[in-house]
């Protein structure tokens, strides 16, 4: 199951988008398929408002919990200088559901400072 979170601006959005998730992720968990949130560095660092940053970080609590309680689950968190090509190849690896669990995915590189030209 892949969920790609969804920009939200309120916070009837935040709870749409996490009563989605979390109905997709029961489903998929009692499947024992493998779960991928797909999020966005900026929402998860708060950098485009507080409803972004809620729902970001409580998919990726999601995943951890998951996670814990034996689930593949893993999420994937992609910048602006990430490219679809980069952020599909993780998809598609963490999709498989093999050996990874709880593990949040950095694709491109502006979370850790500054991106080289």
């Amino acid at each position: 199951m892949i969920f790609t979170a969804p920009d939200v601006d309120d916070f009837a959005a935040v709870e749409a988008a996490l009563t989605d998730a979390f109905r997709r992720a029961q489903e998929a968990a009692r499947a024992a398929e493998p779960i991928v949130f797909v999020l966005r560095n900026e929402h998860l660092l708060g950098q485009r408002g507080a409803p972004g940053a809620m729902l970001a970080n409580a998919l990726l609590s999601g995943v951890r919990t998951l996670a814990a309680e034996g689930h593949a689950a893993n999420a994937i968190a992609s910048g602006e200088d990430a490219t679809p090509e980069d952020v599909q190849h993780w998809i598609a690896l963490l999709a498989e559901g093999r050996g990874v669990a709880g593990e949040l995915i950095h694709v491109g590189a502006k979370h850790v400072g500054k991106v080289q030209a």
